[in-house]
């Protein structure tokens, strides 16, 4: 019965694959799957009534509230990045050093964005970022197919260290109760590899495609909105997208705390402390306008983990189907994810943004690996190829309808260099982690 139960999740886990792919709603698909499961796991004897009623349904959205108030907070830190002028004043500046060279400014923007998004979060800040960024490149002559890839694909670079993504992904990754820790030591270790890899790809990308064909001209990029409003921030102002992650990494200050003290600074030097009721305005702003961002992403991962409870139950019916079949040399799993990076795209089996979140719980489920090595092993696809490059991705897909990009044309702009670079990290990753 068991047995058969077993094979029932594994259906439903396939046309939930399928569902997920063509574009369905993930939100409300995540509270179908987890109906379902939960029932599944009752016939199967492996979950109760009571249990789905407190741990399921109501434990797990509840138990995600710590990993929620991250994600708040460094949404309301990207905007606080947009509205005091801190990340136009940045970009500005590359432009200003880049001059007349297409290739260079573009990469100069491309590492510009990497920074912000280290500590910056949600698809507000990256909007934000896109608007002032895109018609730059636009005017320098780089195709719109590379402006949204290149962009893209800097988010991305960015977002090992972010650690509102890092608790996020944190919290949907939790084996027997235990939750990984990934703002450590080792883990900034391979964050600062796997950034400078991600940024070298990014750089190949630019200079590949504009060697290849793509007309460029070496007008300047018309000047940015230079109003009161949007005046130059100064240099220590600057600063502020890296105090978080430097807080964090040579401190051990806690993400919050180091984004608090980051707001702090900026505030100071672009004059909003001042008069209090200048910081009550920009703060209460920013903060209204980071949840805002963010709150579709929240009912996302809320319902989410509804559906991790609900799989977790069902582990000991899928464990003696699944365990026989998974490799069981760790250095051939690194290589079958990074080699099927491609399934992370459309919210497929290997990114947790997805139907993978079912896949970490039946890889799980086996006991064959720890937390540790499963965290990089699934946050790799999931960032390098779902965050940075799946068209299903919100603030990528506003890139493509900005830029006015087929899908088609953004894939075979960035795929190319995604993929190997999926493949790459994880092979690093197995090195760092698991070797």
């Amino acid at each position: 019965m068991q047995t058969v139960i077993g094979i029932i999740l594994l259906i439903t886990f396939f046309g939930f694959i399928i569902y997920a792919a063509k574009g369905g709603n993930l939100l409300l698909g995540l509270f179908v799957m987890a109906v379902l499961w939960s029932g599944l796991g009752l016939l199967g004897g492996t979950v109760d009534w009571t249990t789905i009623n407190s741990t399921v349904f109501q434990g797990g959205p509840e138990g995600f509230g710590p990993t929620a108030v991250n994600i708040i907070f460094g949404s309301w830190f990207g905007r606080i990045l947009v509205e005091t002028g801190i990340a136009r004043t940045i970009i500005r500046k590359a432009v200003e050093l880049g001059g007349d060279k297409p290739a260079v400014t573009c990469v100069l923007l491309c590492i510009v964005t990497t920074a912000i998004f280290t500590t910056a979060y949600g698809a507000g800040a990256v909007v934000a970022i896109g608007v002032i960024v895109f018609p730059i490149m636009i005017s320098l002559g780089i195709s719109k197919q590379l402006a949204t890839g290149s962009f893209a694909m800097s988010v991305g670079c960015g977002l090992y260290f972010n650690s509102a993504l890092l608790k996020q992904a944190a919290g949907t990754m939790i084996l027997n109760e235990e939750q990984y820790n990934p703002l450590s030591n080792e883990w900034y270790r391979f964050a600062a590899v796997a950034l400078a890899i991600n940024l070298i790809a990014v750089i190949i990308m630019v200079t590949l495609s504009v060697r290849k064909g793509n007309k460029v001209h070496t007008w300047a990029a018309a000047p940015v909105n230079s109003s009161p409003e949007t005046k130059n921030a100064g240099l220590f102002a600057c600063l502020t997208p890296i105090i978080p992650v430097t807080l964090a990494i040579a401190f051990k200050f806690s993400s919050i705390v180091s984004i608090i003290i980051a707001v702090i600074w900026a505030l100071a030097w672009t004059g909003y402390l001042k008069k209090w009721s200048g910081i009550a305005n920009v703060v209460e702003k920013t903060f209204h306008d980071g949840v805002s961002d963010v709150g579709l992403v929240l009912g996302f991962l809320l319902f989410l983990q509804m559906f991790i409870k609900a799989a977790s139950s069902c582990k000991d019916l899928l464990a003696p189907i699944i365990s026989p079949i998974l490799p069981k040399n760790t250095f051939a799993l690194f290589v079958v994810f990074g080699l099927l990076g491609f399934l992370a795209l459309f919210r497929g089996p290997l990114t947790i943004w997805g139907a993978g979140a079912a896949t970490f719980i039946i890889v799980a489920s086996t006991g064959l690996y720890p937390l540790s090595i499963l965290f990089p092993l699934f946050y790799i696809t999931a960032t390098t190829i779902t965050t940075s490059v799946c068209p299903t991705q919100s603030w990528n897909l506003w890139a493509i309808g900005y830029n006015q990009v087929k899908v088609k044309d953004f894939l075979k702009q960035v795929l190319p260099y995604a993929l190997p670079l999926c493949l790459i990290l994880e092979v690093v990753a197995y090195f760092m982690f698991a070797a």
